[in-house]
Parts: C-alpha cells; sequence; structure tokens
C-alpha cells in the first residue's frame, strides 16, 4: 500500500489513548474558540500584488511623495440636473457636510477648484459662492470646464451626477475601522438623499469595507450553512444521525482550529486566505468519507471494533498523509510566485491543511472509539451501492489504449488552451454584483474614466527653478504624449495651474505655489517639489492585454521626447495590467512545479516511478479541461481562478492517491485487472460520495457576495467533477498496463 511517511500513527495513538486525545480535542479547541473572538479581517486588494517590482516601487513612490492615494473614497451623486440652482446648492451643502465629518481631512470637488484672479486678488474658488437663476449655474459649470479642463472629471457632460474624492484621515480606514468609517458616511449621506437624488461611495475604502463585509458573512453564514449542507448528504447516504456528526465533526473542528490559530497569532483573513476554510472543509471531508466506508467495511470482517478501526487508519491513513502532503505541495508551490499575498496564502494554507489531518486523525478515532462504546454500529450504507457506477469503467478497461489516446488529446488541446488564455485583473471583479460599491465603480468607470487612474510622475532638474522653461517643458511633453495615446482631455497636471494664472497675468512660482491647498497641490507637485505628477483617465474595464499595449504605447511617446529615464508610469493600471498578469504567470509556473513535486511524491510513497507517472495525465486533465471551457467561451483568467486551478491540483490528486492505494493492496493478492476492476468497486463508491457531497457544500460557497470566494468555488466544483472522471477512466486505463507485470514496482 501507499507509504504515508508514518503520519497515519498519530491516529493509531489517539485510538490507544482515547481519553488523552479527547481532552487535547477539547483543550485545542477551547483555546481556537478564545482565538476566533480575535480574528481580523482584513480588505486589502492592490497590497495583495505586493512582489519587490520595481513597479511596486514605483506605486510606493507615488504615494510617498504625493498622497496616499489609497484613502480617497469617491462620493458619487446622481442628480436629475446639476445645472441648476437647487441641484448645484444640494451638492455644495453635500460636499459642506462632508468637509465637517472628523474622518475626514480634505475633498476635491468642483467647489475646491480655484482660479488665478489677478497678482492683486491671487487664487479664488472656481465657482461663485451662489447662483440666482438656473442659467448662471450652466454658464457657470460651462465656463469651469472650458477653464480648467481638469473638472470634467468631478461632474458629467449632460450634468445628470457629479463626484467628490473624499481624502479620509488614515486612522479611519485601517482594517478594524474601515468599515465603521464607510457605515458613517454612507449614513451622512442618506440625509440628502430623495426620490430623486441618489448618493453611493466608490473608491479603495469602500472596496476594502465591502470586501470585509463579504468575507465575515462567509464566515459567519455560508461556511457553516456548506458544512450542514455536507453533513446532511452524509446522513441520506449513511441512514444515521451518529454517522453524520461522525463524518461532520473533523471538518468542523480543523475549521475551528485554522480559524482560532489565525486569530490568536494576528493573521487577518483576506480575500485570498478567505478560501481555506472552503478548502479544508472539502479537503478533510473527503478523507473523512474516505475513512467511514473503510471502517464500514472493515466492521463486516474484522470480529473486533477497534481492530476494525485500527485497520481502516492502516490501510486508508497513509492515503490521507500522501493527499495532504501534495495539497499542502501545491499551496507551498504559490510561494515561488515572488509575491507576498500568495506566500502568506501558500504558507498559511500549507500549514492548515497538515494542522487539519492532524484533525482528522485524532478526531476520527477518537469519534467512533466513543460512538462504538455507546452502542453505535454502522447501517449499510447507500453509499455502498454507488459501486454500479464503477461498471461501466470496469467495462472500457479493455479499451485501455483508446482512454489513454483520448487523454493525450484532451491534455494537448488544454495545453494550447492554457497558453492562450488571456488575463485580467479588476478590482470591480472582487465586488459582488448586486454591491452597490461595485456598481457605483462600474458607473463612475464609464462617465468619468474610473476611479483608479493612470499617473505618471516627472521628475524635474533640482538645479534649476521649478518654473524653468526646461522644467516646463518636460510636464508639456508627458501631456502631450498622453493626450496621443488616450486622447485630449484624458489628463490634468500642474500644466492647468499654470495655464490659469497665465490667464489672470501672473506666473506659476514657489509662492503662488505654496497659495494652493496642500489637498489640492498634493495631486500635482510632490511635497519636496522636485517631482511633477500628470494623472491620466483610463479606463479600468481592460483586459491586461489591451492595457499593457497602451501602456507600451505611451512609453514610445516618452521615449520619442526623450522621456524614458525622467518619467515613471505607475498606478492601478500598471498594477491590473503588467503585474497582476505577471504574477498569473508565475503561477502557472507554480502549477507546473506542484504538478512535478505530486508525482514525485506518490511514486516515493508507492515506490514505484511507473506509477507515479500514471499519475501525470489523469491530474492534468481536470485542470486543463476548466482551462478549456475558460478559453473557448472567452472567460479570461484572474487571480481568483488561477489560485483555484493551483489549490485544485492538490484536491484532484487525492482521489488519484485512494485509487492507487487500494490498487496496490489488492496487487498483493490478486492479478492485475482484477486488482484494478477492485480498486474501482472499493473505491468509486467513496469518490463519487466525497464529490457529490463536497460539490453540494461549495455550491453553497458559489452565492458568496465575494466573486473571489464564488468564484473558487465553482471552479473546485468542476475540477473535482472532472478529477473523478479522469480517475475512473483514465487512471485505470493506466494501472490495466500492468497486465504482464508479476508485481507492482
Amino acid at each position: 500500500m501507499i507509504n504515508g511517511f508514518g503520519l497515519e500513527r498519530i491516529g493509531l495513538a489517539a485510538l490507544r489513548l482515547p481519553l488523552v486525545s479527547s481532552l487535547v480535542i477539547a483543550l485545542v479547541t477551547l483555546v481556537a474558540l478564545v482565538g476566533v473572538l480575535r480574528l481580523e479581517f482584513s480588505g486589502e486588494n492592490i497590497e495583495i500584488l505586493r512582489d519587490g517590482s520595481v513597479e511596486l516601487e514605483h506605486y510606493d513612490e507615488l504615494l510617498q511623495s504625493f498622497r496616499n492615494f489609497n484613502n480617497d473614497a469617491v462620493v458619487l451623486m446622481r442628480i436629475p440636473n446639476l445645472a441648476t440652482v437647487e441641484g448645484i446648492e444640494t451638492f455644495r451643502e453635500l460636499n459642506f457636510e462632508f468637509q465637517l465629518d472628523d474622518r475626514v481631512e480634505s475633498i476635491l470637488s468642483i467647489f475646491s477648484l480655484v482660479r488665478y484672479a489677478s497678482p492683486e486678488l491671487g487664487w479664488q474658488s472656481a465657482l461663485p459662492a451662489e447662483f440666482q437663476t438656473d442659467d448662471e449655474v450652466k454658464a457657470a459649470l460651462k465656463a469651469l470646464a472650458a477653464e480648467i479642463p481638469s473638472s470634467q472629471s468631478l461632474f458629467s457632460p449632460n450634468y445628470d451626477s457629479a463626484v467628490m474624492v473624499v481624502y479620509t484621515k488614515a486612522e479611519a480606514t485601517a482594517d478594524n475601522q474601515v468599515q465603521e468609517t464607510m457605515r458613517g458616511l454612507t449614513e451622512l449621506a442618506k440625509d440628502f438623499e430623495t426620490d430623486s437624488i441618489s448618493i453611493s461611495i466608490a473608491g479603495q475604502p469602500a472596496i476594502r469595507a465591502d470586501i470585509i463585509h463579504s468575507i465575515v458573512s462567509d464566515i459567519q453564514i455560508l461556511a457553516p450553512i456548506a458544512v450542514l449542507m455536507c453533513a446532511l448528504l452524509s446522513l441520506i447516504l449513511f441512514r444515521h444521525p451518529v454517522a453524520m456528526i461522525i463524518c461532520a465533526l473533523p471538518a468542523l473542528i480543523s475549521v475551528l482550529w485554522f480559524l482560532g490559530g489565525a486569530g490568536l497569532l494576528g493573521i487577518k483573513l483576506n480575500f485570498l486566505t478567505n478560501i481555506l476554510p472552503v478548502l479544508l472543509i472539502v479537503v478533510i471531508f473527503a478523507d473523512t468519507l474516505h475513512l467511514y466506508l473503510k471502517w464500514q467495511n472493515n466492521s463486516d470482517s474484522d470480529a473486533t471494533p477497534i481492530g476494525s478501526i485500527s485497520s481502516t487508519i492502516k490501510q486508508v491513513g497513509p492515503a490521507c498523509a500522501l493527499s495532504t502532503l501534495t495539497t499542502a505541495v501545491a499551496l507551498l508551490s504559490l510561494c515561488i510566485s515572488g509575491n507576498f499575498g500568495l506566500l502568506e496564502l501558500g504558507l498559511v494554507g500549507a500549514v492548515a491543511i497538515i494542522t487539519g489531518y492532524v484533525c482528522l486523525m485524532l478526531v476520527l478515532p477518537t469519534s467512533l472509539y466513543w460512538a462504538n462504546r455507546s452502542g453505535f454500529a454502522p447501517k449499510q450504507a447507500r453509499a455502498r451501492r454507488l459501486s454500479l457506477v464503477a461498471v461501466p469503467a470496469i467495462a472500457v478497461l479493455k479499451y485501455k489504449k483508446t482512454l489513454i489516446g483520448i487523454g493525450f488529446v484532451l491534455c494537448a488541446v488544454g495545453l494550447y488552451a492554457h497558453l492562450k488564455i488571456d488575463n485580467r485583473f479588476r478590482l470591480i471583479d472582487y465586488l459582488g454584483s448586486q454591491s452597490e460599491v461595485g456598481q457605483s465603480e462600474v458607473y463612475i468607470d464609464k462617465t468619468y474614466s474610473g476611479t483608479t487612474p493612470l499617473f505618471a510622475i516627472v521628475d524635474m532638474d533640482a538645479s534649476i527653478k521649478l518654473d524653468a522653461p526646461e522644467n516646463e517643458k518636460r510636464v508639456y511633453d508627458t501631456t502631450f504624449a498622453a493626450s496621443k495615446v488616450f486622447g485630449e482631455g484624458s489628463y490634468y497636471s500642474l500644466a492647468d495651474f499654470a495655464e490659469e494664472l497665465k490667464k489672470g497675468g501672473g506666473k506659476l512660482d514657489d509662492r503662488l505655489l505654496d497659495e494652493i491647498p496642500r489637498e489640492l497641490t498634493s495631486r500635482f507637485v510632490s511635497i519636496n517639489k522636485d517631482k511633477m505628477l500628470v494623472t491620466i483617465f483610463s479606463s479600468s474595464n481592460l483586459s491586461a492585454s489591451e492595457m499593457q499595449s497602451k501602456i507600451g504605447q505611451f512609453r514610445t511617446e516618452l521615449a520619442n521626447s526623450g522621456l524614458e529615464d525622467v518619467v515613471r508610469i505607475t498606478g492601478y493600471p500598471i498594477l491590473s495590467g503588467v503585474v497582476a498578469p505577471r504574477l498569473m504567470d508565475n503561477l502557472r509556473i507554480s502549477l507546473l512545479v506542484a504538478v512535478i513535486l505530486s508525482i514525485f511524491m506518490i511514486a516515493i510513497a508507492a515506490r514505484s516511478m511507473r506509477l507515479g507517472l500514471y499519475c501525470l495525465i489523469p491530474n492534468l486533465l481536470p485542470i486543463l479541461s476548466v482551462e478549456l471551457i475558460l478559453f473557448f467561451a472567452g472567460i479570461p483568467l484572474n487571480m481568483s481562478i488561477t489560485v483555484a486551478l493551483t489549490v485544485a491540483f492538490g484536491i484532484a490528486v487525492d482521489d488519484s492517491i485512494h485509487m492507487i492505494n487500494q490498487y496496490m493492496i489488492n496487487k498483493e493478492r490478486h492479478d492485475n485487472l482484477t486488482a484494478v476492476a477492485g480498486a474501482l468497486k472499493e473505491v468509486t463508491p467513496a469518490i463519487f460520495s466525497t464529490t457529490l457531497i463536497l460539490s453540494a457544500g461549495l455550491l453553497i460557497m458559489c452565492f458568496s457576495s465575494l466573486p473571489a470566494m464564488a468564484v473558487f468555488s465553482m471552479f473546485v466544483i468542476l475540477t473535482l467533477v472532472f478529477a473523478f472522471l479522469a480517475d475512473i477512466f483514465q487512471l485505470p486505463a493506466y494501472l490495466a498496463l500492468n497486465l504482464d507485470k508479476a508485481k507492482v514496482e
């Protein structure tokens, strides 16, 4: 049988010392409950992309030299007609109320824009303090759009909406405060809503608050329902409530241990690590079912209850240990991506999976021991009847070469799709379709070119004055390059202020610059006045290849002007169009590493390189089949799908390991073909019921308000289904090739 590297001895020790095991389980669970009360959550999304690259260095330079744009919330007011006295004054009053809020540092809106009146009068508000008629309002807004082009990013051309950028205080947007801050600002906005006026909040703080809300909702509501669904299906299959409890306990307690451990160690759950509780449910529940069904079979033949539990652990425990290790390896392979967020997911996930196995080996034998002492005896399970599913798989074994050929063809086509699928990383992909924040993001992206613009950091020549012609030329050449790629009016910079000064008879210099409020100049000039910032509007709804093309054109235009050494392009579009796709390419490499390491581990555990290689195609097929569906459906890969495929490979290997383990046990007593057929009859009920039960549980998670979780769950379900088909049709075909072998190598 499979070598479990001795890890199954944990279960045997628990069986020998059930009282000690019970006390350990109770003590660790109580400590975990304390940790759960301390559990924290993070809504970070851009930080997940951090990989130590030059692009992230430029992004940090942007936030440190100018302002932390990640604290900018965007308040969107939709109104029948802004260009009326009532409309403009309502928006002005809304601005005033937000400005007075203790959580707000400053506001950028049409009311904070300034124009240079004259050298004597200096800077004045770009809009009058009050309006008398609707015509005055419309004329003022038209003049504002013409004189200060950047103002067009603050109100819509047809005057049916306006935005203000609310720069919240850093402490107000910390993970433990951001939800309350957004809730308070939303409540403030509600005082201005009517039947015709709606107000919503978007931007980074709102996105983070929405993500945290979804994570908490999943942990508190959906995950328990998913476990309950799995337990109810177990009740139907095993026909006894005690059996249901026995099968549900290891998964439930392992999730509790993970959440408690995270709370005690200060590990915050984010939209990536949020998948780990679901992953634990999948892996631990699957191994639990394999052990329970084997115990039922052994109970019929073993005279002593303790003996049947012990033989079950010895026969199936090693396979469970190996499947745990291969899943841990798949998670650890994420670490080679170089990404900090995935490094955390890989390390924490691997520890969680291994801890889950320890939990399984303690809880299940102990539960079976006490259940047996209480008089519980397993009934004939309906799951045994599922061996009929193996009948067609056994029947087609005679066509093993054809089956193998089909597998190779599907693999080849899948590999082509794997190389051709486009990538995409969008913040709105991590917000629910019903999320008000997500809907606002989409609207703002269409109307105002998005809430996450592209930035060009322009170095100034420190040896000359800021307003020297050479420095001015750098800024103007950068804006000219931006206009050629992104269109006229798609940018704003300090050049807008310079033009305004010229109209009033002035000229930009340090003194006049200091007279402008810092909340405005921080968007254009660095704290030390050694860098200028050009903000470029660009849709956040572009695919990675489209964004890379735009950025490539922009860099070419900058190079043509000799600016390639003094201008750095950064911002969210760079992260989504360059860093995220590179990250996903690295994830594909990590998947390859996971495949190689898993096959190698199976070969060592089975003491046969041939058996290890037999698992290659059957376990690549589920992943490549999913990618094939994505390719033909025109769905680009995002981070959630890519991580799901990597993690799902570790899960897919689980069924193969149990099939090979049973095959090796049978091979000791039967000829090869009988051993293959016997393994199919023995293991198919377990892997079919596992696939059925886990798919039902994961289906619950598909209703998560966090799309990352819904996508992860959906693709794990697809992978489980394809893994089941591959393991009853593909893997046995390879095992049947051993017909002429006297024994397994």
